[in-house]
C-alpha cells in the first residue's frame, strides 16, 4: 500500500512538473520576438543600429539573432547563471578604461562566460584571443602557462586591444567588427566599398552577423524577465570569496597544494592559467579561496 501511494505522489509531481514547463515553453514559443523589441532603442554603445529602408536588412538580421538566442534557451540560462561571476569585473574595468558597458556583451558573445573555453581555431579563455593577439598584449603564453585563462590579465589585454582599435576606427561599432575579423580586412573592406559605418558594409557571413549577435544578446540580457520564464532562469551563480596571493617557483603543484592545506583541483579551477603543475622562476599571482 505504503509502494503505491509512493508512485501515486511521484506520478502527480511528475505531471505537476510537466504542466509548469509546458506551459513556459508554450509561452516562449508563443511569443513573437518582433512584436516585443522596440526597434528604435536597439543601439550599440550609444550608436542606432539604423532600421530605415536603407537599411532593410537590419531588422531581419537582429529578428534572426534574437530568434536564436531566445530559442536556446539552455545556452542562455548558462550565460545568465555565469554573470555575475565575470560582469561585475569586466564592467568596473571597462569603466575605468572609458570605454561602452556594451563591450562585456562581446565577452558574451566570444565564449559564453566560460572561462576554459578554446575554440577550434586556438582561441582560448573568455575573450578568446588568439596566441599571436595575446602575446602582442602582454600575456604570456607557454606551454606551462597561458594567461589567456586569466581572466582578469585577458580582460586587460582586451581592453588594450579595444582602445587600440578605437585610435584605428573612432567608431564603436567598427571596434566590434574589427575585434571579430582583424582590423586590415575592415579596413581595406571599408575602403573598398567607399563606406564608413559597419551598417553599410558587405561582410562575410560571421562577421555580418557578429554584431546584432551581440545586440540580440544584450537585449535578451536587459529584458530575460519579459522574455523568459523566470523559472527557466533558476538561481545564479555566486562568485565565490578569493584572495590572491604572491608566489615563486612552484616544482610540483600537487605538493606544494598539500603543503599549504589547499585543495589542488580548487587550485587548478581557480587557475585555469597553470597548464603544467609546475611554475617557473617569476613572481606569480595565484587565486585561492578566502575562508
Amino acid at each position: 500500500m505504503r509502494y503505491y501511494k509512493l508512485l501515486f505522489i511521484s506520478l502527480w509531481v511528475l505531471a505537476l512538473s510537466y504542466f509548469f514547463w509546458s506551459s513556459s515553453t508554450e509561452k516562449i514559443k508563443n511569443l513573437d520576438i518582433a512584436k516585443v523589441v522596440n526597434f528604435n532603442d536597439i543601439n550599440f554603445a550609444g550608436e542606432k543600429t539604423p532600421m530605415d529602408n536603407q537599411h532593410y536588412f537590419n531588422r531581419e538580421k537582429l529578428v534572426k539573432e534574437l530568434s536564436i538566442s531566445r530559442f536556446n534557451v539552455y545556452q542562455f540560462v548558462l550565460y545568465h547563471k555565469r554573470e555575475p561571476l565575470y560582469f561585475k569585473t569586466i564592467e568596473k574595468k571597462l569603466r575605468d578604461a572609458w570605454i561602452p558597458d556594451d563591450f562585456k556583451y562581446l565577452a558574451v558573445a566570444e565564449s559564453w562566460l566560460k572561462n576554459d573555453a578554446l575554440s577550434d581555431s586556438n582561441a582560448g579563455g573568455i575573450w578568446q584571443f588568439i596566441p599571436e593577439t595575446g602575446s602582442r598584449y602582454w600575456l604570456k603564453i607557454n606551454e606551462k602557462i597561458d594567461e589567456r585563462y586569466n581572466f582578469e590579465k585577458e580582460t586587460d589585454a582586451a581592453i588594450g586591444y579595444f582602445k587600440k582599435l578605437y585610435r584605428d576606427f573612432n567608431n564603436w561599432t567598427l571596434v566590434a567588427a574589427a575585434y571579430n575579423r582583424w582590423e586590415n580586412w575592415i579596413k581595406r573592406a571599408l575602403d573598398d566599398q567607399k563606406v564608413t559605418s559597419y551598417y553599410d558594409l558587405y561582410l562575410n557571413e560571421e562577421t555580418s552577423r557578429y554584431v546584432f549577435r551581440i545586440l540580440a544578446i544584450k537585449y535578451l540580457m536587459e529584458n530575460r524577465y519579459k522574455i523568459f520564464d523566470e523559472s527557466e532562469l533558476w538561481d545564479r551563480f555566486e562568485a565565490p570569496k578569493t584572495k590572491i596571493i604572491e608566489v615563486w617557483r612552484i616544482d610540483d603543484l600537487k605538493s606544494w597544494s598539500n603543503q599549504k592545506w589547499y585543495i589542488y583541483a580548487n587550485i587548478k579551477q581557480l587557475n585555469w592559467w597553470i597548464i603544467w603543475d609546475s611554475l617557473p622562476d617569476w613572481k606569480w599571482e595565484m587565486k585561492v579561496f578566502d575562508y
